[in-house]
């Protein structure tokens, strides 16, 4: 992996656990902060970690990505040829690992390609101006990436069914196996949440905060500003950090909303999911455009595993997650609306968090998600006639 750390990234970190009950494991993943540059996870992930440049703005990203590029063709062939991998599982973005790496073919190595996002649709999503010079060789450089690392991957591991049917579009012929990011199951029935303190209804955001339209953190403002029409009292609950929360924080202020917002910044996974709890709704503030309607938003999973309704606009990928059993509206006006609406109806909206925790635990938690995983690897062992890995 490139764009995370390791054990940080849950979905890499949920799939390395799951892979050592059948497979010994190793992750390459970049270093942060004082990260240990080799440490074993939970006592059986190997972790090799390398030197890490971020770029914190998009002319920046060649540096970025040539930087892990030389580090993870050095490292994955010392850890290939080491410990004698025979499968090299790789996240993408970005789409260059596997082309970088395929030479390893000849020691009989095959790959999984775990598409995590589309990467055109994703830098789609960061730039209003699609005309430029510079933005159409960088389009075609990356379609022609993407192309390439499905070509020399031996299958196919999609987060959504959009994906899926983007890769098979075109591919008809590849194995793709569709394992969605989630969570284990956190709660069995509502009963086991604890009780917030807090009489305020809690509008949560958790995630990354990232600064570009995708990401649509200005539609917060919209949300709260229709909030403050009613007279309930409510609060707005941010979790995360990014290059997002400054110009966020900024539209805040200027917006004359303070009182409404606590940013947290960034907590560990265990510290945020004790606020999440606490969230009366969970918010996805993502926009109506293509990239948001392909991919699923990780903090949907997050939310449900708590028995948090979740919030958003009528995306594809959102509601196919949810199967409606949370608000989707057309707008964010009228998404504050509807939230206020529910929440004053206490047993209709109590009915909503018991079906949402239940539509989570019976079919998204990751329980459900690894036994596909190992489906995948299965296959892929049974295709290439694998001994026992060493």
């Amino acid at each position: 992996m490139e764009n995370d750390f390791f054990p940080r990234d849950m979905r890499v970190y949920n799939e390395c656990k799951t892979i050592t009950d059948h497979y010994s494991c190793f992750a390459v993943a970049p270093r942060q902060n004082k990260e240990k540059y080799i440490e074993i996870i939970d006592g059986n992930i190997k972790c090799y970690r390398f030197p890490h440049f971020e770029a914190n703005i998009l002319e920046l990203l060649p540096i970025e990505y040539l930087n892990a590029a030389f580090w993870l063709f050095a490292l994955v062939t010392f850890v290939v040829l080491r410990h004698h991998i025979r499968i090299i599982h790789v996240a993408n973005p970005p789409d260059f690992i596997i082309p970088l790496l395929a030479w390893l073919k000849i020691f009989g190595v095959v790959f999984i390609y775990d598409i995590h996002d589309l990467s055109i649709e994703t830098f789609k999503g960061k730039k209003d101006n699609q005309q430029g010079f510079a933005v159409r060789i960088i389009l075609a450089l990356l379609a022609m990436f993407e192309k390439l690392s499905i070509s020399f991957s031996d299958i196919i591991i999609a987060t959504n069914l959009s994906i899926k049917g983007y890769v098979q579009g075109d591919h008809p012929l590849k194995k793709v196996f569709v394992v969605r990011n989630s969570n284990p199951v956190r709660f069995q029935t509502i009963a086991e949440i604890p009780k917030k303190n807090d009489p305020r209804m809690n509008i949560g955001y958790f995630g990354v905060l990232a600064n570009d339209k995708a990401a649509g953190l200005d539609n917060l403002i919209s949300l709260v500003k229709r909030l403050k029409e009613h007279t309930l009292e409510f609060t707005i609950s941010v979790i995360g950090d990014g290059p997002g929360l400054k110009p966020l924080k900024r539209l805040v202020k200027d917006n004359n909303i303070c009182e409404y917002f606590e940013f947290y910044g960034y907590l560990s996974i265990e510290l945020a999911f004790q606020e999440i709890i606490n969230f009366d709704f969970g918010l996805v503030t993502w926009g109506d455009i293509p990239k948001n309607n392909i991919h699923t938003a990780m903090k949907v999973m997050d939310y449900m595993c708590c028995g948090v309704p979740v919030c958003s606009l009528k995306l594809k990928e959102q509601m196919h997650s949810t199967q409606n059993i949370a608000i989707h509206t057309d707008s964010f006006e009228e998404m504050a609306d509807s939230i206020v609406e529910l929440y004053q109806k206490k047993n209709e909206y109590e009915e909503l968090r018991k079906l949402t925790l239940n539509h989570f635990n019976t079919l998204l938690s990751w329980e459900h998600q690894s036994r596909e995983l190992i489906r995948a690897y299965e296959c892929l062992s049974a295709d290439h006639k694998f001994k026992e890995c060493s």
